[in-house]
């Protein structure tokens, strides 16, 4: 990743996100998480389980409507300016855009481990059991 010579790689991605998305995206993500770890370690079902999954890609749909949101804003911008703009300008919004749909599947990601391993794991110990 590419950012001014005078700028951090973690000050980029908190100006990328925004204050709104930078702080909606990890609460999300960890809402989600400590969710997941609840319905896996309390014994629950398989179906509790997998009824769960149903919340599991929240933050990535936040991601995904930043997204949409950056990129609307960019367009916005680019077509009320009477001159084209420059390319790496171009390039900064979109990858700024991008950014956060990166950042909502990040934090989607231990939480559709934490299930699938407690979905699989439940299941395996109710046909184990039911065969008994």
């Amino acid at each position: 990743m590419q950012v001014a010579d005078n700028q951090s790689v973690l000050s980029w991605m908190l100006n990328s996100l925004g204050l709104f998305y930078g702080t909606v995206l990890p609460l999300t993500g960890f809402v989600i998480f400590v969710g997941a770890c609840l319905v896996v370690g309390l014994n629950k079902r398989p179906s509790v389980i997998a009824a769960y999954l149903v919340f599991l890609p929240l933050p990535f749909l936040i991601g995904l409507f930043a997204t949409f949101d950056g990129f609307i804003a960019s367009f916005m911008i680019m077509s009320q300016g009477d001159s084209a703009p420059r390319l790496a300008e171009i390039a900064s919004g979109i990858s700024t855009g991008l950014f956060s749909s990166l950042v909502g599947l990040a934090v989607t990601f231990p939480s559709l481990f934490v299930l699938a391993f407690g979905l699989l794991i439940r299941t395996i110990r109710s046909e184990h059991s039911s065969n008994n």
